[in-house]
Order: structure tokens, then sequence, then C-alpha cells
């Protein structure tokens, strides 16, 4: 009997336990007094569809970070426009609770950023403005003794790149190629990616190369299909169905990005060949703040030869062709690169700019809240739905007041 109660009881506090880490409103949790304001990011793919079908709003919560319900237990959200404190403020161990819910109700996975715009009155040194996040990710960083953010930019990973599959033309007329399963792409045993055949980009486009061991050194047309993985993958090669690998082809991507796929003498042969250059971003920026007359480094990296820059508002910001921007005039402008690859492929991340004519040395442009979050497409179901629950908290001995623009998203 007494083992009996030992074990009840072990498995209780096992539950409670699990519990705490997993609800987001146990707001009591320990964590860090201070994480990197903008470490809440997924890594390292990076979905984009250019904000389309993006939506967001949020709602406050209580007091203890909790939905609120009425006296039946269905929740009762109220939606916030206004995120400024004035009189009396914040007090001394407050926090005030939010929860954003980001929409997408198209077909195209989508990855977004949530930002607070303009954060500034943290004059009182004696007032601390703490910005945590619960869910999905843990964050939480201190904003009181931070000057000025124009001109400061927020990385963001895209980590995407494209290979190419090309198929023999006649024979895909034919219908011989009902056996592909996905390319595989890696690096390492901890860097691995796969594009399934389903998830492939039909580009409309052929290349012509010359096979051997069937066409008597004849030039043959291959229909080109353009498969994504993860851009610091450097080898890959193509897996069939039923488990089968075509080993004949594992070329290097920087030397040989191209597989060929054909039929021979009753069997199915690969062949490894070189295109020009794929698309392929590894980071850019999420927001960057400048002052009128800056002028701020937004270049991405990734495959430079293929990238080509636009700003959304050249009345507000131009950039130039090396990603060199040039702040205008006061206003948000979104700052795009796109990578064409080769055959059409293109990959394509933005960046929320934002230009202040003149900025309070208090005045913070743009504070992460989240960054590069993963929003799925919507399903059979209805849409996507991924809410942050975020909080402020005064961490000070006096009322905290401060001032907050907007919250907005940016791709």
């Amino acid at each position: 009997m007494k083992k009996s109660k030992i074990l009840l009881v072990t498995v209780l506090a096992l539950v409670l336990c699990l519990l705490c880490v997993t609800t987001s409103t146990f707001s009591w949790l320990p964590r860090p007094k201070e994480d990197k304001g903008n470490s809440l990011a997924w890594e390292p793919s990076y979905e984009t569809s250019v904000g389309k079908d993006i939506t967001m709003k949020t709602y406050s919560m209580t007091a203890d970070g909790k939905e609120p319900v009425d006296e039946n237990g269905k929740p009762v959200l109220t939606e916030v426009t206004d995120f400024s404190r004035s009189e009396p403020g914040l007090g001394k161990g407050e926090r005030v609770y939010y929860r954003t819910d980001i929409k997408n109700s198209g077909t195209e996975a989508q990855s977004v950023s949530l930002f607070l715009s303009s954060l500034s009155g943290l004059d009182n040194p004696n007032a601390k403005f703490f910005l945590g996040v619960n869910s999905p990710l843990r964050t939480y960083k201190n904003y009181s003794d931070i000057d000025s953010e124009a001109g400061t930019k927020v990385k963001k990973v895209i980590n995407e790149q494209y290979v190419y599959l090309g198929l023999h033309a006649d024979e895909e007329t034919e219908g011989k190629f009902n056996n592909i399963e996905r390319i595989h792409a890696w690096k390492d045993a901890d860097i691995i990616s796969d594009c399934m055949w389903r998830d492939r980009l039909s580009t409309g486009k052929t290349g012509k190369w010359i096979i051997s061991n069937k066409w008597e050194n004849k030039e043959q047309t291959f229909n080109i299909y353009a498969m994504k993985v993860d851009y610091r993958c450097t080898d890959f090669q193509l897996k069939g169905t039923n488990n089968f690998w075509y080993n004949g082809a594992k070329p290097v991507i920087t030397s040989k990005n191209t597989i060929l796929f054909y039929e021979c003498n009753n069997g199915y042969y690969v062949a490894e060949e070189k295109s020009a250059t794929a698309a392929g971003i590894e980071s850019f920026y999420s927001s960057a703040g400048a002052k009128v007359g800056d002028t701020v480094d937004l270049a991405a990296t990734g495959h430079t030869d293929t990238f080509t820059y636009t700003s959304s508002d050249e009345s507000v910001a131009t950039v130039a062709p090396n990603g060199l921007v040039t702040a205008i005039k006061a206003g948000h402008t979104t700052i795009t690169v796109t990578s064409t690859g080769a055959y059409g492929d293109k990959i394509t991340a933005a960046c929320w700019l934002t230009v202040h004519g003149t900025v309070d040395t208090k005045t913070l442009l743009d504070v992460p809240v989240a960054t590069n979050i993963k929003v799925a497409p919507k399903t059979d179901a209805g849409d996507t739905v991924v809410s942050i629950y975020w909080y402020i908290k005064n961490e000070g001995s006096e009322p905290l007041k401060y001032t907050i623009e907007d919250i907005y998203l940016t791709l």
C-alpha cells in the first residue's frame, strides 16, 4: 500500500510538471532575466507568398495571462488596437497580456514576423519596459536601456535554394516517369532536406544534353523541374518509389546542379549535369530602420548573381542593384529581393523598412515580438491560424508609461 501511494504521488508530480511546460498561460514559469529579443525564429526554412492571404488580429488576455471566458466558459475576445499605456501607467511588476492571431487563408505557406512600431516614452529610468513571449516559443528582453534603433536591421534566415530535375521530354509524354518519389539533399547527418515530387515546380522550360548510352551522342531534350531544398545542403540525389535509390548521380550542387532522368533498355538511369545558377537565398532582413538621408545596406546573401531588388514606395526609399537602400522621406516601404534562377524559378523575401524624419534617442523604431513564424496554408477544415501569446511587463520600481504607434507583420 505504501509503495502504491509513492507511485501515485510520483505520477501526479510528473503530470503537473508536464502541464507547466506545455501550457502557454503559466506566466509564472521561471525564465532567464533576459533573452535575445529576436530569438523567436524558426529556422532554417522560410516560406513566402509575398504576404497575400495573410491577416492578423490581436486580443487582450486576462491579468494572469489567460483567455477570458464568460459564465458558461465560452471565450470572450476583445480586439486591441491601442497598445500604449498612459496615466497611471503599468505598476511595479505588473504585466499586460495579448494574443495575436495570424491567419493564412491562402494555399501557400508563409513566414512572417511580428513587430511593435515606434516604441517611445521610456524616459523614466526607474520604470523598465520588458517584452516577453510565452508561446509558441519563449523570449524576454529589456528595451528600456536601448537607444534609438534608427539605422539598425533585424536579420532573418531564409535558407532556400532550387536544384533541377530533368525528365526526358519524349519519355515523359509517353508516361514513363511515375516512379519518382523525391529529391534528397544533404550536407551532413544534421542537415538533410527532401523535396517531394508532389512539391515540384514545373518551370515550363527545357534543357538539351547529349546522352551517349541510348541516343548515340544525339542531343536530347529534357523537361526541367525545380526542386526546393535547404540552402546549406551540398549534395543531392534522386529517390524513386518502393525505396529505390538512383545512386548513379550524387552531384555536388555547386558544380552540377541538375540530375537528368531517362529510360534505357527497360531500366532507368540518371546523369548529373550543370545548368546556370538556380534561385537561392541564404539570408535577408525582416525589418530595418533609418533616418531621412541615411543609407542602409540590405544586401541579401545567397546566389547573389540572381538577385534583383525593388522598393514598394520609391518616394520613401530607393534600392540599388546591390541592395544599398537610400532613405528619402518619412514613411514605410517594403524592400523585396527576388532570386531568379536559370529556368525562371524564383525565391522571394521582403524587409519592412521604416524611415523617420527625426528620431528621439528614446524611440525604438522596430521592436521584434516574434520573427520568422511559419504559417501553414489553409486546409479542408478551414484557414490556418497561429497564435502568439506575448506580454509587456514593468520590471522597474515606478509606474511605466509608453507609446506604441502600431503593431505590424512583415515577411
